[in-house]
């Protein structure tokens, strides 16, 4: 067969479309915005460890993840076979944020404490496990023993360990928690079914994960060619999505409702550095004075902000003083500054964080964001006509 047989006879394989299904699943936590918010990922973590939780699980999650401790990589002196087993069924308290740590175990009969610093994908902050292994010295100064749990989607190691500190760092990954979860006792109906949730979540959206690697593995069995044809034209595939989505974004900036009234005014320019898979559509209205735009972009997040360059800052002076006496700069960006009072918190610039995962879903509010900075913009420029 040539290739695009190849590709026909995958697309329409039983095992493909297992693997479509699984990875388009109804997924709670992308339908809410929480799908990489560590502060939810640390309460449902919390909740599952809390006996007293109206879960149904008990202490079994907690005894299940302190067990798997003797199963994971560590740095450092580990916690003795003795030390973990002695915790099932021992009482203890789940703590949220004390001291910045994100969740803690405390054995106080057992004089033991566990830490759980939960990475989904921000980077340590200076000295940071490092800084948590000495807080749990001087908080526990007279437990036996102490550890710190760094958990990751890929159980990576952490930059900014203390070596030489006497409490141990042991590495899992979301994979590790989502089979331990699998392997839970029934719990009540709702639970069970939140619990069933956040597993399947954990496996689309983190590595490590044994159920898309067996559904991977069919497909590439059974259609290795038509696999490795898929591989090659990723990049391209991605880079095509992009453009078209920002082609997309172009034609409704003139035909939407939203811009009815400026639609013949606007003018945009496009670019792209597809190797570096990095979109940027900037729109304007004629009448704006010289310099000033709106900017849709995608780099690593989806964002929108309004912005002028630093060559055309003393000409828009008198024209846009509210924006420019002061002039904040916009971070990351060379030489541009914001064409607002608003956008100052990085966050604010953010439709989505993972931008290559844009769909056509997002584009509503991305030019629900570009008509709010246009009218902020206008309504500037009437005040000093």
């Amino acid at each position: 067969m040539d290739a695009s047989e190849q590709l026909e006879v995958l697309r329409t394989s039983s095992d493909f479309a297992a693997l479509s299904r699984y990875t388009k699943a109804f997924d709670l936590f992308k339908v809410m915005g929480v799908s990489t918010k560590e502060l939810v990922h640390s309460n449902i973590l919390a909740a599952l460890m809390n006996e007293r939780e109206a879960h149904g699980l008990g202490a079994w999650f907690r005894d299940a993840f302190v067990a798997s401790l003797s199963q994971m990589p560590f740095m450092g002196q580990a916690l003795s076979l003795q030390v973990l087993e002695g915790t099932k069924g021992a009482k203890a308290k789940i703590a949220r944020e004390l001291a910045h740590i994100d969740v803690l175990l405390d054995f106080p009969t057992l004089r033991l404490v566990i830490a759980i610093e939960n990475k989904i994908w921000a980077a340590d902050q200076h000295n940071q496990v490092a800084r948590y292994q000495k807080a749990l010295c001087e908080l526990y100064p007279n437990y036996e023993s102490r550890a710190l749990v760094y958990l990751t989607p890929t159980g990576r190691e952490s930059p900014t360990l203390d070596s030489s500190s006497s409490v141990p760092v042991y590495y899992q990954s979301y994979g590790e928690l989502a089979a331990l979860l699998r392997q839970s006792p029934s719990s009540i109906p709702a639970a069970a079914h939140f619990i069933d949730q956040f597993i399947i979540h954990v496996e689309k959206t983190m590595s490590g994960n044994s159920e898309l690697n067996r559904l991977c593995w069919e497909v590439f069995q059974q259609n290795e060619e038509a696999y490795t044809y898929l591989v090659k034209h990723y990049e391209y595939c991605k880079a095509r999505k992009m453009t078209e989505l920002f082609r997309c974004l172009q034609e409704r900036l003139v035909s939407d409702g939203l811009f009815v009234e400026c639609a013949s005014e606007m003018e945009t320019r496009f670019s792209a550095k597809s190797d570096k898979q990095q979109y940027d559509l900037d729109v304007r209205l004629r009448s704006w004075p010289d310099g000033v735009w709106v900017k849709i972009y995608k780099h690593t997040w989806l964002g929108v902000f309004p912005f002028f360059s630093g060559h055309d800052r003393d000409g828009l002076t008198h024209r846009l003083p509210s924006f420019t006496q002061p002039a904040h700069a916009v971070p990351d960006w060379a030489d541009l500054y914001f064409a607002s009072t608003r956008y100052m918190v990085k966050e604010d610039r953010c439709v989505l964080d993972q931008g290559d995962k844009a769909t056509e879903s997002h584009l509503d509010e991305v030019l629900t964001r570009v008509h709010d900075c246009i009218v902020e913009i206008s309504g500037a420029l009437e005040t000093t006509n």
